[in-house]
Formats: C-alpha cells, sequence, structure tokens
C-alpha cells in the first residue's frame, strides 16, 4: 500500500514550465508529452516521488533508472529500510 496526493507543488510547476516542450533524449512515442521534473524526498517515515502534474507514464534512460534507483535506495535508508539490499544481476 502506498500514499498519493493530488495537491501541486508550485515549486515544482515552475519547474515544469521551464522543461515544458522539450525533447532531451528525443520523443520515445506519439503520447510523449516531454520532459518531466520529478522529486524524490523522505516525509514521516515515507519516501515520497513528486510530479507536477498527474502523468499515465513516465520513461528514463538507463542512467537515470540507475541515478533513480540509487535515490529511492538512500531515501528508504533515512526511512529505516528493514529487508536487505539484494542486486539481481542478468534478469
Amino acid at each position: 500500500m502506498s500514499h498519493h496526493s493530488s495537491n501541486q507543488n508550485p515549486a515544482m510547476t515552475e519547474a515544469m514550465k521551464k522543461l515544458f516542450g522539450e525533447y532531451p533524449n528525443g520523443r520515445l512515442n506519439a503520447d510523449d508529452a516531454g520532459a518531466l521534473p520529478v522529486s524524490i524526498s523522505n516525509e514521516d517515515g515515507v519516501v515520497k516521488m513528486e510530479f507536477p502534474k498527474p502523468v499515465a507514464w513516465i520513461g528514463f534512460t538507463g542512467d537515470q533508472a540507475m541515478e533513480i534507483a540509487q535515490t529511492l535506495i538512500k531515501h528508504a535508508r533515512k526511512v529505516g529500510v528493514k529487508s536487505p539490499l539484494v542486486l539481481r544481476i542478468g534478469e
């Protein structure tokens, strides 16, 4: 189970305005709406990913996905992750 909110963060909305219409890695498909800022933080024992608007999907390069994974792990440790980190290579 996770938490969510539909309240938008004004700082994220401003960041969105700067990126609107940009395709830094090219357009993925016809549904691609371009770049989108994402914030990862922790609050009251929960790791939180914040987006400036509702989204149906979001895509990342391999390097971006790895950076997000590392950031999620960092915040998981801050909120008190209980399970061990297991890396599965080759899956």
